[in-house]
């Protein structure tokens, strides 16, 4: 009893149905090695890609010093932490305010052991005092203290431990 699958096998078997078998591989394959050319491409441009990233200090050489320096004025149970962005600091329900200022970043927050903001510092250099003044507007409204030194002035370790300390004293119930 002839079947309709194996008519169909002997028909491909067969004359014409040789060439329609042979013609599915052949497509096969050429999709096969498209694939793999496309996978090649792809892995070439992310090792391009990767060419054009490599890690960096999170502190400049300045950046470090004056850390060191803060992190010996800060009373126990206090902590410093670099480059904190602004968004993790302030939070408003006026995002069209808010949307020039998401992305940048203070230079140093001291936070006491419960993580509560004592104050913000900011390292100034040479005419960076118009760069901070509307992100120092907006802590000012939050309510965050905010300490400015220049490098040019070398601020002591003990000047910095009596200014932390003012704004301890200031948040303590």
């Amino acid at each position: 009893m002839d079947t309709t699958l194996t008519s169909l096998v002997k028909t491909l078997l067969t004359g014409d149905g040789i060439y329609l078998i042979g013609s599915i591989i052949a497509l096969l394959i050429i999709g096969y090695v498209i694939l793999c050319v496309f996978a090649w491409v792809s892995d070439k441009q992310r090792d391009i890609i990767s060419k054009y990233y490599r890690p960096k200090k999170i502190l400049n050489e300045t950046e470090a010093k004056f850390f060191n320096l803060l992190c010996q004025a800060v009373p126990v149970g206090c902590s410093v932490f670099p480059h904190v962005s602004m968004r993790a600091l302030i939070e408003t329900n006026h995002w069209d305010m808010w949307a020039p200022f998401n992305l940048k970043r203070v230079d140093f927050v001291i936070c006491n052991a419960a993580l509560n903001i004592v104050c913000v510092v900011e390292l100034e250099g040479h005419n960076e005092q118009k760069r901070h003044l509307r992100r120092e507007k907006m802590l000012q409204n939050a309510g965050v203290n905010i300490l400015r030194y220049r490098l040019s002035e070398e601020p002591t370790v003990d000047q910095m431990r009596q200014d932390i300390k003012a704004f301890i004293k200031e948040n303590a119930p």
